[in-house]
């Protein structure tokens, strides 16, 4: 039961800072992409777009490899338990 609640709160908690990347590079995005002024429509759909895909992308990355450097590490910490487990023997 604890290591379920372990789960689900780091799991929160990762979601949590992807959405603040998100939100975080999403408005400075758009604030620098839009600071010399927006003349129409369409150039306020592009900085919109550019600015979204930028923000999902760059969060997307890093929570990509978060999440494989944790994998990596659990297996690092399994081998350090089998190579105590044969030394003892």
């Amino acid at each position: 039961m604890k290591e379920k609640v372990k789960k689900v709160l780091v799991w929160i908690f990762e979601f949590a800072l992807f959405c603040g990347y998100f939100y975080v590079l999403f408005v400075n995005l758009i604030c620098g992409f839009g600071s010399g002024g927006i003349s129409c429509r369409g150039q306020a759909i592009k900085i919109l777009g550019a600015s979204f895909f930028l923000a999902v992308g760059l969060p997307g990355l890093i929570w990509y490899q978060h999440r494989r450097l944790m994998k990596l590490e659990n297996l690092l910490h399994d081998l350090y338990k089998i190579r105590d487990k044969i030394k003892w023997q």
